[in-house]
């Protein structure tokens, strides 16, 4: 079945086994089954609209508009949302239900969610079961960390995005029981080491690509259990002690030629057209140990599931960013964890049967609402009896039958955020000009101090003094001001780190810029010429083999 997508024109396919799953996914109110349609938008239509209600990495100060506190929050001061301290919101003190009304039939349901969006105050941040990570979101389970996004089980943390079971690492993107790592991407079980690309298993290593079981090797690519290694070369521990010497790491100016060196080492490097393991049946990328799964990307552990990106123990899904823990029979979610029979919904966790609603949790069988806890029965977060909520709910899903809304994700006016505080500007960028023609904000940008307070940094750590910590600088990138917090400097100085010279939201971006993209491609073998499928961009340095080929040539 062809569609074409109504807000890029992009023609699309609706198979056999999507419209079976609509099936499996309809909601049934008492004895009536309402069919969800076909969507209209084509897969990344529908990817980007539910990534841009998730503001993952953006932190402002502004004040609690409850308790009057002054906090730290993923909205904006000038945001049209009122929020809640995250202590008070999710204790007894704060009851949602106090936001609740009736069904109104002479309103669509977008706009009366909207407006209870906007009289109900929200959460100022998620972070959960930690200490001392408040400067932090979408966080739990963590201790002294800082600046760091969608980061669960670790210590001692410094501007990460993604990590999980790790500890003292900074300015890392999507690494896994790791310890003492410093700029490293896509890495796991990987330990004391700096500048680490897609590498298992590595200690003592730096400016590595596609290693795996190896330690103490420098600038190489493409090495299989190996120590003491220098541009590929294998050396002995006195040859690769004495090399490493001539090599100064807390230099700045050392450190940028060992990039353009990396940069020389990465045009001899293979990388395998697509990162799928142990996995039957799948398309997309960076699938581990999936079955069944179509057009995914970033997966794990997770059987029968269509475009889904960074989820994980999913079974039976389609349309979904980010969640996990045992989740099944969800259809078009952002973040929805220990979910069964669960769709259009934004943070949901332990529920059942949960419906076009906000951050609900232990709860089942509600509609339209935010912020319930052990509730049932609830739409716009009014308590009905299990009688009146089925016979309400029929209504209403006839009445979003009329309107042209049932079967559709909450629409741009909906989202909370603007749209280039969410990860949605990271994976299908916008113009200001072109998100507001979608219907979303757009954050303005933030003031710059005069350059006169600005500060330069010395070239080596070892000429920084204490007083760097109250000095403010530039972003040799974008201008952007930033700082070097105490905890940070320390690090530095004990692992013998240059100062950066970029702000964080850069440095984000260049690691982010390392992951491979999320589209499918037609591609040729570099080594056999046979068609394959790679989402690895032609511009690349590296060769881009087939599966079959990179095996031969790497192990």
């Amino acid at each position: 079945m062809q569609q074409t997508c109504k807000q890029c024109q992009t023609a699309f396919e609706i198979s056999q086994n999507d419209l079976a799953f609509y099936v499996k996914v309809s909601p049934v109110v008492g004895e009536q089954t309402f069919s969800i349609p076909p969507p209209s938008l084509c897969p990344d239509c529908r990817q980007r609209r539910r990534m841009s209600f998730r503001n993952e990495r953006h932190l402002y100060r502004r004040t609690c508009d409850v308790t009057g506190q002054n906090i730290v929050s993923v909205f904006a001061p000038d945001s049209p949302h009122k929020i809640c301290e995250k202590n008070h919101w999710y204790s007894d003190a704060f009851d949602p239900f106090d936001f609740g009304r009736p069904y109104d039939f002479s309103v669509p349901f977008f706009e009366q969610f909207r407006r209870l969006l906007l009289d109900m105050p929200l959460p100022s941040l998620r972070v959960e079961l930690s200490e001392n990570c408040e400067f932090n979101t979408d966080m739990r389970e963590c201790k002294n960390c800082y600046l760091c996004a969608r980061t669960h089980q670790s210590q001692n943390m410094l501007y990460t995005y993604h990590g999980s079971k790790c500890n003292d690492c900074i300015d890392c993107t999507q690494v896994k029981k790791s310890t003492f790592l410093y700029e490293c991407v896509e890495c796991v079980n990987c330990q004391d080491s700096r500048y680490l690309f897609f590498c298992n298993d590595c200690a003592n290593c730096s400016f590595l690509l596609d290693c795996r079981n190896c330690m103490d090797c420098f600038m190489c690519c493409n090495l299989r259990g190996k120590r003491f290694c220098f541009l590929n070369e294998q050396l002995t521990r006195e040859q690769y002690q004495a090399k490493l010497k001539e090599f100064d790491f807390g230099s700045m100016r050392m450190v940028r030629m060992a990039h353009e060196m990396y940069r020389g080492i990465r045009q001899k490097a293979i990388r395998r057209n697509l990162m799928n393991i142990q996995c039957e049946n799948v398309t997309g990328d960076n699938l581990f140990h999936c079955k069944n799964c179509l057009d995914c990307f970033g997966v794990l552990d997770s059987s029968d599931g269509r475009y889904l990106y960074d989820v994980n123990l999913y079974r039976d899904a389609m349309d979904a960013y980010t969640g996990g823990r045992d989740s099944e029979l969800v259809y078009e979610t952002t973040s929805a964890a220990a979910s069964y029979d669960t769709g259009f919904c934004v943070r949901t966790s332990n529920c059942q049967r949960i419906r076009y609603s906000f951050f609900i949790n232990s709860s089942k069988d509600i509609f339209g609402s935010i912020g319930l806890r052990q509730a049932r029965y609830c739409i716009l977060n009014k308590q009905y009896g299990k009688e009146e909520y089925e016979k309400l709910l029929s209504k209403i899903l006839n009445h979003m039958r009329s309107t042209g809304e049932f079967g559709e994700f909450f629409p741009a006016s909906c989202s909370p955020f603007p749209y280039n505080d969410t990860a949605a500007q990271e994976y299908f960028p916008l113009t200001k000009s072109q998100a507001i023609a979608l219907g979303y904000r757009w954050q303005k940008e933030e003031p710059k101090v005069p350059k006169e307070q600005i500060s330069s940094s010395p070239d080596s750590i070892d000429g920084v003094k204490d007083d760097i910590i109250s000095r403010i600088f530039a972003c040799e990138t974008c201008g952007k001001n930033f700082k070097i917090v105490p905890q940070e400097l320390t690090v530095y100085r004990s692992r013998r780190i240059p100062l950066p010279l970029q702000c964080p939201d850069c440095r984000y971006a260049a690691r982010h810029a390392e992951q491979n993209p999320r589209h499918l491609r037609d591609g040729i073998c570099a080594k056999c010429g046979k068609k394959m499928k790679t989402t690895l961009t032609p511009d690349r340095p590296e060769r881009i083999y087939c599966e079959e080929c990179y095996r031969k040539e790497i192990y």
